[in-house]
């Protein structure tokens, strides 16, 4: 009995807020400056997972308020920035397919948000049980075979908004649909996607050439010059704006109560985007701790992303996990603390609840073209050098993954990785 009882309050103790309040004040100034550049950066990205999740760019500016907000009130990384990432909108988007209301084939939106507060709360179970740490015994053929599966996913399913065309429900349909794409362009939308792509390739570049471009996110940049390029040439592409009205209070906020009663129906995928979560939480956290010096908390990072999500479902957001890329950018601008994760959610709400017009004319082409960049990059090409030397073991396991993750289910790919990776 003392044991239980040690237990209940030692993982009580450790997802308290408290560890992270009685931090917020020691960086003010940094934190807050870092915050809502990060917000900045974080703008284009959480349009373009909204996109992709097919839960519409309002839902993804959600997915980033409520994880910036109550991802860092209870995360487990001081420095880590939670929102919406391309694994968990590919995976969303996947699952959408399997939940549609009647013949319109409209995507059932109290579905998609009852399993994203239900992955939340089996997030804040996993945290409670202390299982999460467990992930860092995922081998690394497992592990790379799934980020270029999800790169590969994230680029594929934009082929047709960077053409100017509607996007393809699944990766399947891409495939099977891609002749008629290609004869259909909309060449229009090219005039916005090739110049924004261009942009976000050459920009390391010129970074090194020209000292002041490094505080300038290339995202930022790409979305401002395409949207300006649609808007003076009057370019008849699809915009954001046809899928949003953010004039309209009741488009920007929704509150949806979760079905209990389908619960048979939503744990299934419910257990997977909790399983997902947890992988591209942590992972993104070991990447902080390199940088910072810093040992994440996996078990209150995974409560913190429960109860991110558990919001999310509520407030009709993607959901989220914590984010590799603004994490970085948040460690290089100089957070130091999760105020800093604070306010990049309320920077983004003060957007959406006062530049929604702005929001409504960027281009679905230019968001594309930041999509095509963010697949590239999660790509992982530390195993390119040494696939010849790898044992064919893992390399068998590596491409099983990789094709796996692209043609079935993310969470599924995983599971038979490790399988795999196992009786090898």
């Amino acid at each position: 009995m003392r044991q239980i009882i040690f237990f209940i309050k030692s993982s009580l103790e450790e997802i308290s807020p408290w560890n992270n309040i009685k931090t917020l004040h020691t960086n003010i100034r940094g934190d807050i400056l870092s915050g809502i550049t990060v917000a900045i950066i974080a703008l284009p990205l959480a349009l373009a997972f909204g996109e992709i999740s097919q839960l519409g760019p309002v839902a993804g500016i959600w997915g980033a308020i409520v994880g910036g907000v109550v991802g860092g009130l209870f995360g487990g990384c001081m420095v880590g920035v939670s929102g919406p990432t391309a694994p968990k909108a590919a995976q969303i988007a996947a699952f959408m397919g399997a939940f549609v209301i009647g013949t319109m084939n409209e995507p059932d939106l109290v579905a998609a948000f009852s399993i994203i507060f239900l992955s939340g709360l089996i997030l804040v179970i996993i945290s409670i049980l202390k299982i999460s740490r467990f992930i860092h015994y995922i081998p690394y053929p497992v592990i790379s075979g799934f980020m270029c599966g999800i790169g590969a996913i994230v680029v594929l399913t934009q082929i047709n908004a960077f053409l100017g065309l509607e996007a393809e429900k699944n990766i399947h349909e891409v495939f099977k649909n891609f002749m008629h794409t290609i004869q259909n362009i909309n060449k229009e939308a090219l005039y916005v996607a090739i110049p924004s792509l261009l942009i976000l390739f050459l920009w390391t570049p010129l970074e090194k050439r020209i000292e002041f471009l490094k505080n300038i996110p290339s995202p930022l940049v790409a979305l401002i010059t395409g949207t300006g390029i649609a808007y003076f040439m009057n370019l008849d592409i699809p915009y954001i704006g046809d899928k949003m009205n953010s004039t309209e209070e009741n488009k920007i906020f929704s509150f949806y109560l979760p079905n209990l009663a389908r619960l048979s129906e939503f744990i299934g995928p419910a257990l997977a985007l909790a399983g997902l979560a947890v992988l591209d939480s942590l992972l993104s956290c070991k990447v902080a701790d390199n940088m910072t010096g810093i040992r994440h908390s996996s078990d209150r990072e995974t409560f913190g992303q429960g109860m991110a999500n558990m919001a999310a479902g509520l407030f009709g957001g993607v959901t989220t996990a914590t984010a590799t890329m603004r994490t970085v950018a948040n460690i290089k601008f100089g957070g130091k603390t999760p105020l800093a994760s604070i306010v990049h959610g309320l920077t983004l709400l003060a957007i959406l609840l006062g530049l929604g017009f702005l929001v409504e004319a960027i281009p679905t082409a230019c968001l594309a073209a930041i999509l095509f960049k963010v697949g590239i990059d999660i790509l992982d090409y530390r195993i390119l050098p040494v696939l010849k030397k790898l044992p064919i073991t893992d390399l068998l396991v590596f491409i099983i993954v990789l094709f796996v993750t692209v043609y079935e289910d993310l969470m599924i790919a995983v599971l038979v990785g490790v399988v795999f990776a196992f009786f090898r």
